[in-house]
């Protein structure tokens, strides 16, 4: 790891979205792992878990201009500048670890509940969490697929990761500009990489993460326990009953383009969550802040600062060009 290196283009990213995040490091008492936060605002109290091979910077732009919430950017452990586990990881012990993730920083924090705002495997966490410690969590904001949720199809660098070998192969890729725009391509993002809607910043820190940091081979060390080549994902599905404890009201700003499922993924997700709604964003790849900031920070703030209805539309679906 070349910390000072991934620091300086995870310095230089903060910079270019105009604030300076406040850095702590926490202990995780259940999991038992250090881990590192970054918070940018004041105001009540969001969570932000990041997704699969990146770090809490991913949320930058979108953190630094949630006005009016004290956001609260973690590194996953073993992503970004976060301990790694100690132990391996199976289905078993990540829902395990899943279940007592956000209590685990709110106690850390000395908070009683937060916001959750969550992405992919972030999304797989946060929706764990609020069906196991629901009086934790006040409302949540999930950024397309998340894990847990069925698919018809997983790009192929996800199945890929289940082979023998596969970390081995991707240790020995270069970590540059331009497989990190590879990546961004096959997530659905090709036009805002063309038009430069994912900045130059965004892009040199995680080809930085990649570079400087643990980050991926703490990430692909389980994937053989946790993805199967003929069943994808399967073996991480939420059930129902873990999806019916979800109390929370949640909001699904789903992307279109999202390459693990579009608009009849998302409304399927939706209807198995009796407190969630879905507003989707045609023209959106998986991380849909990365193709219209503007609009994924009005819709984000907005339905954090509604008050607690339970008894709103959850089948309500609003379409963005």
């Amino acid at each position: 790891m070349n910390e000072l290196a991934y620091r300086a283009a995870e310095r230089r990213l903060w910079q270019a979205v105009g604030v300076e995040p406040i850095e702590r490091r926490i202990h995780l008492d259940r999991i038992g792992v250090d881990v590192r936060i970054q918070e940018v605002g004041e105001g009540p109290p969001v969570l932000f878990i990041h997704g699969v091979a990146t770090s809490g910077v991913s949320w930058a732009g979108l953190a630094a201009r949630a006005r009016g919430f004290r956001c609260i950017i973690l590194d996953r452990p073993g992503t970004g500048l976060s301990q790694a586990l100690d132990r391996p990881v199976d289905p078993t012990s990540l829902a395990a670890m899943a279940d007592v993730l956000v209590a685990d920083v709110l106690d850390a924090l000395d908070l009683p509940s937060a916001h959750l705002v969550a992405s992919s495997f972030g999304g797989y966490i946060a929706l764990r969490s609020a069906a196991a410690t629901p009086e934790r969590v006040e409302r949540m904001v999930q950024f397309s697929w998340p894990v847990g949720a069925p698919t018809p199809t997983l790009p192929l660098f996800l199945r890929a990761m289940s082979l023998p070998g596969f970390r081995r192969l991707v240790e020995a890729l270069p970590r540059n500009d331009r497989s990190v725009r590879l990546l961004f391509h096959q997530l659905g993002h090709r036009d805002k990489l063309l038009d430069g809607r994912i900045s130059r910043e965004d892009l040199a820190c995680y080809a930085a993460l990649m570079a400087h940091t643990d980050t991926l081979r703490n990430e692909f060390a389980p994937a053989r326990a946790l993805i199967s080549p003929l069943r994808g994902l399967a073996r991480l599905h939420l059930p129902d009953d873990i999806l019916r404890r979800v109390a929370c009201p949640t909001l699904f700003i789903w992307g279109g383009l999202d390459p693990f499922g579009g608009a009849a993924v998302g409304r399927a997700m939706v209807d198995r969550i009796p407190t969630a709604a879905l507003d989707l964003m045609a023209d959106a790849g998986h991380s849909p802040w990365l193709d219209d900031m503007a609009a994924s920070v009005s819709k984000m703030t907005a339905f954090l600062r509604r008050d607690e209805d339970r008894s709103a539309d959850r089948h309500g679906v609003a379409a963005v060009a």
